[in-house]
């Protein structure tokens, strides 16, 4: 009997859709801290604006996840590694390095899902069986 081979590039979806459904927390945090702790103006409003794109981060994560890392897409590989790299690179220079974030005791976890999904998505893209 043939036993199948782990998919490796469905954990890394799996782990990039964690991210996504990880960050629908952090967004409906940020918007609670600027409606309850910040006066009206344009630093609330930035605020706002940079939840709602970590939101849609998260909904791309999900979707890309979803539609091609599952399937072992080379665009899902890279759409998913370079978008979501991207972000956290934003959360290490702009929170962490600074210190206006803590790594503990959840600082850790998006980053942590993140690579993750990459090193699952790369073991899985490139273990793939090769086609003619």
């Amino acid at each position: 009997m043939k036993v199948a081979a782990l998919p490796l590039h469905k954990i890394g979806a799996v782990l990039y859709g964690l991210w996504g459904f990880w960050h629908f927390q952090v967004v409906a945090r940020t918007f609670e801290f600027a409606a309850t702790q910040m006066e009206p103006g344009i630093l609330q409003a930035r605020i706002y604006q940079g939840a709602f794109h970590i939101l849609w981060f998260a909904v791309g994560a999900i979707a890309i996840a979803v539609l091609f890392n599952w399937r072992n897409s080379h665009i899902g590989y890279w759409a998913n590694l370079i978008m979501i790299g991207w972000t956290e690179l934003g959360l290490l220079l702009f929170f962490i390095l600074p210190g206006y974030f803590a790594w503990l005791p959840t600082g850790f976890i998006g980053p942590l899902l993140w690579i993750l999904a990459v090193l699952f998505s790369t073991l899985g893209y490139c273990l793939r069986p090769k086609t003619a």
